[in-house]
């Protein structure tokens, strides 16, 4: 693969349907595309942070489950590790997801990143969304039921190739 431009965005909701609606739009939108995933965010009556349904590529980690839970890791990373666990089966594949958060982190600007974390902390729902081959342009529109979303592109980056990298090392280093 080559450099790609990702985006990334949280999207408030002042209720679990309005999240929904959205979400099936991201969903049809991406019909067959694979490179948006996306993730329903509902807080409990107790506070804690659940997900209620997601969507993402399996067949490319880095723009699939990996690059969702990495979104989720630098959001809410207790949410974004529980996510995980069950779809990152190797201690190799968790070293490409460590990858992924890295680059996330280090390229969020870091005002949008408090804002989103903040919204998925503090809202009833929350739509969590990664898109790569997408802007926030292109994004923006399919979140239109949302009381408040914080969309920010990223530069160009070739998850893809930092991945693999990533596996590579923690193989060469017995991981």
């Amino acid at each position: 693969m080559s450099d790609q431009a990702v985006v990334i965005a949280v999207a408030a909701y002042t209720s679990k349907a309005a999240a929904e609606r959205d979400f099936q739009k991201l969903s049809s939108t991406d019909s067959g595309q694979d490179d948006l995933a996306a993730a329903l965010v509902e807080k409990g009556a107790d506070g804690r942070l659940t997900i209620d349904r997601y969507r993402a590529a399996a067949g490319r980690p880095a723009c699939g489950l990996a690059l969702l839970g990495g979104a989720l890791v630098i959001l809410a990373a207790p949410l974004g590790i529980l996510f995980l666990v069950p779809v990152v089966a190797t201690r190799t594949a968790w070293a490409g997801v460590g990858a992924i958060v890295a680059c996330l982190w280090n390229d969020v600007p870091k005002g949008d990143l408090r804002h989103m974390s903040d919204l998925v902390e503090t809202t009833q729902a929350a739509l969590v969304v990664v898109g790569v081959d997408r802007t926030g342009d292109e994004l923006a529109p399919l979140l239109a039921h949302a009381r408040t979303a914080v969309v920010a592109d990223l530069p160009p980056v070739d998850l893809d190739a930092d991945w693999s990298k990533a596996i590579e090392e923690a193989e060469a280093t017995g991981g």
